[in-house]
């Protein structure tokens, strides 16, 4: 009978504390997706945090072509990002310069003139760390008005 009671107790007491935690402003210890519930949510959370080097990212995966360099502070509106990943698309080049191509980490990409299906010579920048993505730069500069084909895969 004492074991009931005490179990009683102890499940009342905890009832009291998760609803107070959940009232308060304060974030619930190992809430670490900031959702108000600590579940398996939160363990992929963190998983993803140990793979990112310790970073965290909104989780969304962004594609950007432009003479912008992206970095981990400006590549999901660097080049008007977006996160509609394409398999192909066209790029017009508004300028005679080096471009820059945003793409998730997971893809390969190839690059080639429009007019004569040559290849377009890239290098990934591995100086530039993003998580989940790579950043691949034009060997030489886009002629203006000339478009190239870019491929994911």
């Amino acid at each position: 009978m004492k074991t009931k009671k005490l179990f009683l107790m102890a499940a009342m007491l905890l009832m009291s504390v998760c609803s107070f935690a959940q009232n308060d402003n304060t974030p619930l210890k190992g809430d670490v997706n900031e959702d108000g519930k600590v579940d398996v949510a939160d363990i992929a959370a963190v998983i993803n945090i140990m793979k990112n080097g310790g970073g965290t990212t909104d989780g969304k995966l962004y594609f950007s072509v432009g003479t912008t360099a992206p970095t981990a502070s400006n590549y999901t509106t660097a080049n008007n990002a977006t996160t509609n990943i394409p398999t192909t698309t066209r790029y017009t080049s508004t300028q005679r310069n080096y471009h820059y191509i945003l793409i998730p980490s997971n893809k390969t990409i190839t690059i080639v003139d429009d007019s004569d299906n040559a290849p377009i010579n890239i290098t990934e920048q591995t100086s530039i760390s993003i998580p989940n993505h790579k950043v691949y730069k034009t060997n030489g500069p886009l002629n203006v008005g000339g478009t190239v084909r870019i491929t994911l895969s």
